[in-house]
């Protein structure tokens, strides 16, 4: 019998499994994949983590820790060099094999074990994979995150027609082909510079719902709403107040870099003075692509305005989704929460992102990177991840082995002020004031 197993192997629930290491739970976390992956068809050159990379694994809840991303540098021989460069960001490339070195230090991963059914019974839950079959009093689920792939788009996938995700594991564009971006987030814009920078003679119609290319708001006031006590006053806040904040503070992360947005406006000002640009580039904003059909080895794309609703049509050879992504809800997941809460067809969170289930249930079941409305848009980025995954040890061990300390916010506030749940430090720098 094991306290805990994890469902999935991706970044959120690899940080529990950094956190949980140095503690006596028995743990052990099952990922259908072969080995540990992030998005590697979207891991381009010029692709960079938009947030601080010391929102690592473990970083914001145990600095101390050998999993950090400071301590992936040391080992690597990079940490001097990554201080003297201009900034402090990292690519994504950087990011995932700092993962990937994460990963291979853990011996609670287990690979290539596809879980199949989750059974509660007296103890706890049978845990029932491709192989063989676990006992655990309690599961963390971390699936993760599949493409959401337009409904006109979905029966044509394959090799011209395919999501960001798949973008660097399908063959580049020829010479003369013309190439259709649809969406203008973070991921759009990278693919439309790759494409600007490597396909000599493409063609690009980059559309997206958007008015505008959208910069994504960074600045240090925004990231006020990414701390663990503006969590926890959004999570207690009534629904409809929440889905109206997820709404309005949604460019603090969903939008685009505005050093990619200069980039990218300085490259298309070079081609208009070369006098190519309203040949081989077109951006269009404000429409929808309403219909997709095969004609002649081609693409013909309808496209409509959304504030219009007049029609455009184009011929296009192939068809990058940069759509964006949803969560994965495989069989198992919406056989377990079939007795869970719901609140407007959401299964209803506790703050330690706990399920709440109508009826007893033999152990807690944790719901990772499922909770946009529950606990905010800090849920499904890095932002919070170590700081969240301590709530669910805690919570394991029904004790504070990580425990709180205050932090003050510049931003309060007011209606909840004094009653918020305080950041995490680890148990090194409580020692270290109980010293002093």
């Amino acid at each position: 019998m094991l306290d805990v197993i994890g469902i999935g192997i991706g970044p959120f629930n690899l940080s529990l499994a950094a956190l949980i290491e140095p503690t006596r739970l028995r743990a052990l976390f099952l990922e259908k994949r072969e080995t540990f992956y992030w998005h590697p068809g979207l891991a381009l050159p010029n692709s960079r983590l938009q947030v601080s990379p010391l929102k690592d694994c473990v970083t914001l809840v145990d600095p101390t820790s050998s999993y950090s991303f400071l301590n992936y540098l040391a080992m690597h021989g990079r940490l001097y060099s990554f201080v003297n460069k201009r900034n402090a960001s990292t690519s994504r490339r950087e990011f995932s094999d700092y993962y990937q070195w994460v990963a291979q230090r853990l011996r609670t991963l287990r690979f290539g074990e596809e879980v199949v059914d989750i059974v509660p019974f007296k103890d706890g839950y049978r845990v029932n994979t491709s192989t063989t079959t676990y006992l655990a009093r309690a599961v963390v689920i971390g699936v993760g995150v599949e493409p959401k792939i337009p409904v006109c788009a979905s029966a044509f996938v394959g090799e011209t027609v395919y999501h960001a995700a798949d973008y660097l594991e399908r063959s580049p564009p020829s010479t003369g082909e013309h190439v259709l971006v649809v969406g203008g987030g973070q991921s759009g814009a990278e693919i439309v510079e790759h494409l600007l920078t490597r396909s000599v003679g493409t063609r690009i119609t980059w559309a997206t719902s958007r008015t505008n290319l959208l910069a994504m708001d960074d600045n240090s006031f925004a990231n006020e709403a990414y701390m663990p006590g503006y969590s926890h006053r959004f999570h207690a806040l009534p629904l409809q107040q929440r889905r109206s904040i997820v709404e309005r503070e949604k460019l603090t992360s969903d939008g685009v870099s505005t050093e990619l947005c200069n980039r990218l406006y300085e490259m298309l000002y070079e081609r208009d003075v070369a006098g190519s640009l309203s040949e081989s580039f077109r951006l269009l904003s404000s429409v929808v692509v309403t219909n997709i059909t095969s004609h002649d080895k081609r693409w013909r794309v309808d496209l409509s305005g959304i504030a219009t609703q007049r029609g455009h049509r184009l011929s296009v050879d192939r068809i990058v989704l940069a759509t964006g992504f949803q969560p994965r809800t495989p069989p198992f997941l919406q056989s377990l929460l079939g007795g869970a809460r719901m609140e407007e067809g959401l299964p209803v969170l506790g703050p330690d992102y706990a399920v709440c289930f109508s009826q007893q249930m033999p152990g807690p079941v944790y719901l990772q990177n499922q909770s946009r409305l529950q606990h905010g848009l800090q849920s499904v980025n890095l932002s919070l991840v170590a700081y969240r995954n301590s709530l669910i040890i805690n919570g394991l061990l029904e004790r504070p082995f990580y425990v709180n300390t205050a932090e003050r916010q510049v931003l309060e506030g007011y209606e909840t002020r004094g009653k918020g749940v305080e950041p995490v430090v680890p148990r090194s720098a409580q020692h270290v004031a109980a010293i002093t």
